[in-house]
C-alpha cells in the first residue's frame, strides 16, 4: 500500500518582543494592577484601537500593544506610525500567509505569547480585540485555550441584517425611480431580518469572538440586544459608542503629512464620489461585473466624477475577470472625471477629503466607512451590499443607504437618484461624542481591574456570587 506525504507547514517568523513589554509589567507590579493588551492587526484596528491605548496611558493604566504584524508593509501598516503607537508596542507576532495560514499561525503565536508573559509573574493580562477582524475571531480562541482566560472586545455585537424589501428584489427588473424610492423608504422605515451570511469571514469572526469574550463594549443598544438574545450576560455588555469617533476627532485636530490635494490635484476640482470595493462577496462574478459596469455607465453617461481607490482585492478581481484594461482605458479617456489611486496611506487624508466639500458621496462596501460617514454631514453613504453589519446607520441614524449590486442598471440608477434626492437630510450621530468613547471603555476596564477579581474567566459560581477564587482554567 503506497503512502503520500503532504507538507502542511512552513517556517514561521519569530515573535519580536520589545522593551515596552517589560516596562508595562513593571508598572503593573508597582500599581498591583492587571495589564491591558490592546490588540491591533489590520488597518482599521490601528485607528479604532489607538484611542484606547492613548486613553489608557492618560489614565496611567498598565497597558501595551500586541501587534499581529499581518499588515507589515509601509502602506497597510502605516497606522502604527500615524497614531504614534510604536512607543507602546510590546510585541510583533509577525503573522503572514493567506486566510487559513494567518488563522492557524495566530492561534499558535497568540497563545505562546500569553504563556511567555507568565515569566513576568503576572497572570492577570486582558487582551482587548476589535470588531469582526480575523484577529478578533482567532485571538480569543488562542487566549482561552492557551491561558484559560477570556478577552475584551471593542465594537462587540456586530450582526448583519438586511431589509425585508431585499427579499422582493428581482435582478431582471428595470429600476424605475418609483421602485428606487420605495426601496429606500423600506430601508428607513420597514422591517429588517438577520442575514449572517455576509460579510465573510467577518460575520464568522465576530460570532467566534463573542464566545471567548468576557467584557463586551457595544457601539449601540442594538448590538447589546443581539448579544443578550444570544445568551451573553447582560451585566458584561456595556453600550459605549464607537471608538472611531475618537479617531476622527484626533485626525481633525492635526494635518496629514501631505495634503490629499497635493498628491491628487484633480480632486480639488468639483464634487467627487470616492469609491472603494473589496468585500469577498462583492468580488463574485455577477456582483463585481455589475459594479464595474455601473462605474463605466456613470463615468461615460453622466456628470459624475469618481475616484476609485484600488485595494489589493479589487485589483485581483479586475485581473480575474479580465477587466483591468477596460478600467484603465476608462481612466485614460476621462482624465477629468475618473481617477484611479492606490489605497490612501494616511487615515488623515481620508478625513481631510471627506471634510473638504469636494466629496459628495462615498460608494463603499466597507463596514467601518458606514460608521465614519455618519460624522460627515455633507457626504452621502452609498453601501453596495445586500445587507449590512451596521444596520443602525440606516434605520436609526438615517445616514446610509444600501445599493444592492443586482445589476449595473440598479447601481447606476440608485447613484443618480442619490445625487438628485436628499436621502440623508439630517444624520443622527448614534456612536457617541468625540473624545468620550475610549474614555468610557478604559474607565470601565480600570474599575474591573480595581475590583480585584481579574482572572477574566468567571466560573458560574463566581457570576452567581456563590464564592470567588483566583483560579482560572488550567491550560496544561
Amino acid at each position: 500500500m503506497s503512502h503520500e506525504e503532504i507538507a502542511v507547514s512552513r517556517e514561521l517568523l519569530p515573535i519580536k518582543i520589545s522593551g515596552n513589554l517589560g516596562a508595562a509589567f513593571e508598572q503593573a507590579r508597582a500599581a498591583s494592577s492587571p495589564i491591558l493588551a490592546v490588540v491591533t492587526g489590520t488597518k482599521p484596528d490601528f485607528y479604532k484601537q489607538a484611542p484606547l491605548m492613548i486613553e489608557a496611558a492618560k489614565e496611567k493604566l498598565p497597558a501595551f500593544v500586541i501587534n499581529t504584524g499581518q499588515h507589515f508593509d509601509e502602506l497597510l501598516g502605516f497606522g502604527i506610525q500615524e497614531f504614534s503607537l510604536q512607543e507602546f508596542v510590546g510585541c510583533n507576532l509577525q503573522i503572514r500567509g493567506d486566510l487559513m495560514e494567518k488563522a492557524s499561525e495566530l492561534i499558535l503565536k497568540f497563545g505562546y505569547f500569553g504563556r511567555h508573559c507568565k515569566k513576568y509573574g503576572n497572570e492577570s493580562l486582558l487582551p482587548i480585540v476589535h470588531g469582526d477582524t480575523l484577529v478578533a475571531g482567532i485571538a480569543p480562541l488562542a487566549w482561552v485555550f492557551g491561558m484559560g482566560q477570556k478577552v475584551a472586545q471593542n465594537e462587540a455585537g456586530l450582526r448583519s441584517m438586511s431589509p425585508a424589501a431585499m427579499k422582493r428584489m428581482s435582478p431582471g427588473t428595470k429600476p424605475t425611480r418609483q421602485a428606487i424610492q420605495r426601496l429606500v423608504e423600506n430601508q428607513f422605515e420597514g422591517e429588517w431580518f438577520l442575514a449572517r451570511e455576509e460579510p465573510f469571514p467577518e460575520q464568522i469572526d465576530t460570532w467566534i469572538c463573542s464566545a471567548g469574550t468576557q467584557f463586551f463594549f457595544a457601539p449601540t443598544q442594538l448590538n447589546k440586544e443581539h448579544l443578550v438574545r444570544e445568551g451573553y450576560p447582560e451585566e458584561f455588555v456595556h453600550v459605549v459608542g464607537n471608538s472611531v469617533v475618537d479617531a476622527i476627532d484626533i485626525k481633525r485636530k492635526s494635518k496629514p503629512t501631505q495634503s490629499i490635494f497635493e498628491i491628487y490635484p484633480q480632486l480639488e476640482s468639483g464634487q467627487w464620489i470616492r469609491m472603494d470595493i473589496h468585500r469577498r462577496e462583492n468580488l463574485t462574478q455577477r456582483r463585481f461585473t455589475s459594479i464595474i459596469g455601473a462605474l463605466k455607465e456613470l463615468v461615460v453617461n453622466s456628470d459624475q466624477k469618481i475616484v476609485l481607490v484600488m485595494l489589493n482585492a479589487t485589483a485581483a478581481a479586475l485581473s480575474q475577470y479580465g477587466l483591468e484594461s477596460q478600467v484603465q482605458r476608462l481612466a485614460d479617456d476621462h482624465p477629468g472625471k475618473f481617477l484611479i489611486t492606490p489605497l490612501w496611506k494616511e487615515y488623515g487624508n481620508v478625513i481631510e477629503f471627506l471634510d473638504s466639500g469636494h466629496c459628495w458621496a462615498e460608494m463603499t462596501d466597507s463596514g467601518s466607512m458606514q460608521e465614519e460617514l455618519l460624522y460627515f454631514p455633507k457626504v452621502a453613504s452609498l453601501t453596495v451590499r445586500l445587507n449590512t453589519d451596521r444596520p443602525e446607520t440606516v434605520f436609526d441614524a438615517k445616514s446610509n443607504v444600501l445599493v444592492p449590486p443586482l445589476s449595473s442598471d440598479w447601481i447606476a440608477s440608485m447613484v443618480r437618484e442619490a445625487c438628485r434626492s436628499d436621502w440623508v437630510p439630517k444624520k443622527k450621530q448614534i456612536y457617541g461624542r468625540p473624545g468620550q468613547v475610549s474614555k468610557k471603555i478604559i474607565r470601565i476596564i480600570k474599575k474591573e481591574f480595581e475590583h480585584g477579581d481579574a482572572n477574566f474567566y468567571p466560573w458560574l459560581h463566581q457570576r452567581l456570587g456563590l464564592w470567588k477564587e483566583k483560579q482560572g482554567i488550567s491550560y496544561m
